[in-house]
């Protein structure tokens, strides 16, 4: 990526964080992820990550809606993003809260391959790539859930947020269909925030009753 590439996707993302209305990044976190941007920009040539990869547009739904679920972590130190994909929210979330360890699931051989490759580009000490399906992975430790993408989430997750302790969350990124549906079948409690400037985006709090 050149010096002006990175300056672009630089002003998109500032712009897009003073939007959603969450604390600034340092210049260094910045160009963390625009770093990342670029690498997924380049390996989105041969593996499909995203369709989104108009600098705007993923500075505003990508990764401005990753810091904004970011906002709400209270005090936890450990944090499970099931189906990472690209990375996000994990990356993001990494980048912003270096005090908090994440591990970013995903089944797919080579997107794990494209996160442990950004994990050591972004010289992120606080990320763990697992590279698993999540049935077979042990998230009881977790004190924080996270999903943005997953597919059939909304048979998998049931049975996961049943499976929550007093002690754990899940942060959900989803449509407000997804949040109801989730709550007549799990048993739970929630708290909804619309994603700013977002038609039909929530970020969706989950814990046991």
């Amino acid at each position: 990526m050149s010096r002006d590439q990175g300056d672009t996707f630089k002003s998109a993302l500032t712009e897009a964080i003073s939007g959603v209305g969450i604390v600034t990044l340092s210049d260094e976190q910045l160009s963390q992820l625009a770093k990342h941007y670029s690498m997924m920009c380049r390996w989105n040539q041969r593996l499909n990550l995203t369709r989104i990869t108009d600098v705007s547009e993923a500075a505003r739904l990508h990764y401005a809606e990753s810091l904004f679920g970011a906002s709400f972590i209270a005090g936890e130190r450990t944090l499970l993003d099931i189906g990472s994909g690209a990375g996000f929210p994990a990356i993001p979330v990494a980048v912003a809260r270096p005090d908090v360890q994440v591990s970013a699931l995903d089944a797919n051989q080579k997107k794990s391959l494209f996160l442990k490759e950004a994990k050591d580009e972004l010289g992120l000490s606080n990320l763990t790539v697992v590279t698993s399906r999540l049935e077979e992975t042990d998230w009881t430790d977790y004190e924080l859930l996270m999903s943005r993408a997953l597919d059939r989430a909304e048979n998998v997750l049931p049975s996961v947020i049943e499976r929550l302790s007093p002690r754990q969350r899940l942060i959900l990124f989803c449509g407000p269909d997804l949040v109801g549906k989730l709550e007549r079948e799990a048993n739970c409690r929630s708290e909804a925030h619309a994603v700013p400037h977002s038609e039909a985006r929530l970020i969706a709090v989950f814990s046991r009753k």
